[in-house]
């Protein structure tokens, strides 16, 4: 029964990995930020080198922790969503979370940023400190943590029903990767035949919408 829940766990990345995505190191996650700050640097550091530069200069050794704090400061003023379609700014210096499709390619400045998003695929993602809970899958933009997916199997003998619960009984929607708009966008609870989503965690108040779009597309 195990064998047949990874092996949809097993289709589901093998076809994110087919599409742009790589897997994610938990190594490197920070459960407390609730972020992996290297994947975000990296990113910033291909798609804004000379602002990063700038940025080091100004702030050393501590240009990493000033990141977090500057980002994490914007994030609870204005949530993330804001954050990562506007960046931050900081002592005059732009820093950009992600960028988004051009409307065109006639900028190839911003196609080249554009295709410079780190989009990773995690599976069994351990994200608390206060216990051993894992997501079957999670999705982050430059390290940042934002689709949550629970996969059930109805050869388990769980449905998409299943997943609900997990999503309303057992995440603290308290836990910082939980908190609205703070990291997680939405929810996806999954079977081999539903799909539901939730856009916000409110322990059995949690409200789930169908996302259901049949084998052909909506």
């Amino acid at each position: 029964m195990e064998t047949k829940e990874k092996n949809f766990e097993n289709d589901i990345e093998s076809y994110l990995l087919s599409h742009g995505y790589v897997k994610g190191n938990q190594d490197t996650y920070d459960k407390s930020k609730a972020i992996d700050m290297p994947v975000l640097i990296s990113f910033i550091q291909t798609t804004q080198p000379k602002m990063w530069q700038r940025y080091c200069n100004v702030y050393g050794d501590k240009a990493e922790k000033q990141l977090y704090t500057i980002f994490q400061q914007n994030v609870e003023a204005n949530g993330l969503i804001w954050v990562l379609r506007n960046g931050v700014k900081d002592r005059g210096m732009d820093l950009r979370f992600a960028y988004f499709a051009p409307a065109s390619n006639l900028n190839l400045d911003l196609v080249e940023r554009y295709k410079g998003n780190i989009l990773t695929c995690t599976r069994q993602f351990a994200y608390s400190n206060e216990n051993n809970n894992t997501i079957d899958i999670v999705l982050s933009l430059n390290g940042i943590p934002v689709v949550a997916l629970e996969l059930k199997n109805q050869l388990t003998g769980q449905s998409v029903s299943n997943a609900k619960r997990q999503f309303m009984y057992d995440r603290n929607p308290k836990e910082l990767c939980f908190r609205f708009n703070q990291r997680f966008l939405v929810y996806f609870a999954v079977d081999l035949y539903e799909v539901a989503m939730a856009t916000e965690l409110k322990g059995e108040s949690t409200f789930f919408l169908p996302f259901n779009q049949g084998s052909n597309g909506a």
